[in-house]
């Protein structure tokens, strides 16, 4: 049996009967841990965008960024970007999800956003 543990889901047990049903597992976790995330990022996006990007965000640019991060966390997991998770996971019993991947893939996602408003702020 292998373990992930998650300070925003808990303990889940995996059932470690192969590493095709392993995986379909780990990405259910992860799917649900970058929904909280986002979630909680999204409640107050303004001061995110502020500290992450040094930018002001206007009411309708919100919107639009609020609308990609649910559009990433509606949508399916890549387990590329969690490679580090996938190999940890495949060589150990236990694994401590960490938040720094997820905002990895947050920041990406939001970041064709503020490069666009910033080149709209700057014409």
């Amino acid at each position: 049996m292998k373990t992930v543990k998650s300070a925003l889901l808990g303990t889940k047990n995996l059932i470690d009967t192969n590493a095709e049903v392993i995986l379909l597992q780990l990405r259910e976790i992860i799917k649900e841990h970058r929904a909280l995330v986002i979630t909680r990022l999204i409640s107050d996006l303004p001061t995110y965008l502020n500290y992450r990007f040094e930018t002001k965000a206007s009411k309708d640019q919100l919107v639009k960024a609020k609308e990609k991060l649910q559009d990433l966390k509606n949508g399916s997991v890549d387990l590329k970007a969690y490679d580090n998770i996938v190999q940890l996971l495949l060589n150990r019993a236990v694994v401590h999800l960490t938040n720094e991947p997820f905002y990895k893939e947050i920041d990406e996602c939001l970041l064709a956003f503020v490069s666009e408003h910033e080149i709209k702020f700057n014409q």
